[in-house]
């Protein structure tokens, strides 16, 4: 029988008790050293518990202040339609990281995508966004060379990426097709994004048209499950049915 590790049977504990609302959102939770001898076991251990519990996004550490239950009503919501809007208007405060700038050979999906041929090269960047000094999220962006090669890395880098490539293309972007989806992070999203195995990502995958309906990039997020919520507003178009009028 496998021995369960004596900081996991801590975090099992507080988890419970903070998913229990024990411990309510926004409070603080008892001194390690009280923690530890609650529980019998070293500061070392306690503090192993509680490093797992803020990687899953339960709890905050606060220099000098101790460990804080986190609040996730105050958690980010992502909005479909006004990201780029949000960023600009300083209601969305990223600070974005461009870890690769490279070329990358078109998948059999993305290629049917973006209307290229299959294998043919596109620009890649990956770039991860901080906010309030927490990894928030990792996207991946693929756009065809012949439009990619006026993208400096400084452009690449911005928070308003999309408003930039408007603007050194002169093009307009006036629609996107979504795709939702959410899983587990595989090794390299938990130590970028700064979670642990069991927390999901919300993914979006964006297709991007211009004014004259041809696809011109295609971004993948990954949203940390733990600090964002997806929101957007759909309109229902009104249509004849033989029921009447219905929004569809």
């Amino acid at each position: 029988m496998k021995t369960v590790p004596l900081y996991r049977r801590v975090y099992d504990d507080l988890r419970r008790r903070i998913t229990g609302k024990e411990f309510l959102a926004g409070a603080a939770l008892p001194a390690e050293t009280k923690l530890g001898a609650e529980y019998g076991v070293s500061l070392i251990t306690v503090r192993r518990a509680i490093d797992e519990l803020a990687l899953d996004g339960l709890v905050q550490r606060r220099h000098g202040l101790g460990n804080f239950v986190r609040d996730t009503a105050r958690d980010l919501k992502v909005s479909m339609t006004s990201f780029t809007s949000d960023v600009a208007a300083g209601r969305l405060r990223l600070v974005r990281t461009l870890l690769v700038d490279d070329m990358t050979p078109a998948a059999t999906e993305i290629a049917d995508k973006l209307g290229v041929q299959e294998g043919s090269l596109l620009r890649r960047f990956v770039r991860l966004d901080v906010e309030g000094g927490e990894p928030f999220s990792l996207d991946e962006a693929l756009i065809p060379p012949a439009l990619a090669a006026a993208i400096t890395p400084e452009i690449a880098a911005s928070p308003l990426f999309m408003h930039e490539m408007q603007r050194v293309l002169g093009l307009r972007f006036v629609s996107t097709q979504y795709d939702i989806s959410a899983r587990l992070p595989d090794a390299e999203e938990q130590r970028l994004l700064g979670i642990s195995a069991e927390v999901p990502l919300l993914i979006t995958g964006e297709l991007v048209f211009d004014v004259d309906g041809a696809p011109r990039l295609w971004v993948e997020t990954r949203y940390r499950g733990d600090r964002s919520r997806l929101a957007g507003d759909i309109s229902l178009v009104q249509k004849k049915t033989p029921h009447g009028v219905v929004g569809e």
